[in-house]
């Protein structure tokens, strides 16, 4: 056997799935901290361990509860990640969803984009729990290239940290509504991409 019988693999070879963090109070960054480990994974950079710590953070309404904190998060760890080898970037934007959805699918899951949404546009029936107000979610979902079925081919997938009502997937095709919910937030976003797919 000779090296060029060596056939390398790549990180898309691979069904890798990430969980969703399920969080009524920090949407943003539970998105965000999916996001940059998703992209990652793609550039093949992405090793659990201690990365895992610092997107934890995301994860807590004083980290990752709002776009804001969210965005000051990412300027305060951005040379951290730099020195992990992730060469990921982020800008504040507030641009119109379907411009934004090609923009992701242009770049073959090399790209994300969280958008802050109305909760009640994209879950109008009642929470499963029942025990938080739709008024009381700082809501907001992911758009990335990914799988949803491992024998399937890549496409749009939309990342719902809080799905609402029972029966509802953190993972699924984009929301035909995910336009009118982003448009209830302003447009408001944050993109990520790895560095030479801006």
């Amino acid at each position: 056997m000779s090296r060029d019988d060596v056939v390398l693999q790549r990180p898309e070879d691979i069904r890798f799935v990430l969980p969703v963090f399920h969080t009524a109070g920090a949407c943003p960054g539970a998105v965000t901290a999916y996001l940059l480990r998703r992209i990652a994974y793609r550039a093949g950079a992405y090793a659990p361990g201690i990365q895992e710590l610092i997107f934890h953070e995301l994860n807590t309404s004083g980290q990752g509860g709002t776009i804001e904190r969210v965005q000051r998060w990412f300027q305060a760890r951005a040379s951290m990640l730099q020195q992990l080898a992730y060469r990921v970037q982020c800008r504040r934007v507030a641009t119109d969803t379907q411009v934004l959805i090609d923009w992701v699918k242009a770049g073959r899951g090399y790209r994300g984009v969280m958008l802050l949404t109305d909760y009640k546009t994209l879950h109008p029936e009642p929470d499963a729990a029942g025990d938080v107000r739709p008024e009381q979610v700082q809501h907001a979902v992911g758009v990335t290239v990914d799988r949803l079925d491992a024998a399937g081919d890549e496409s749009l997938v939309m990342i719902d940290p809080y799905p609402g009502a029972a029966g509802a997937k953190d993972r699924c095709d984009v929301h035909p509504k995910i336009e009118e919910a982003h448009r209830g937030r302003n447009f408001h976003g944050l993109i990520y991409y790895w560095s030479g797919w801006s």
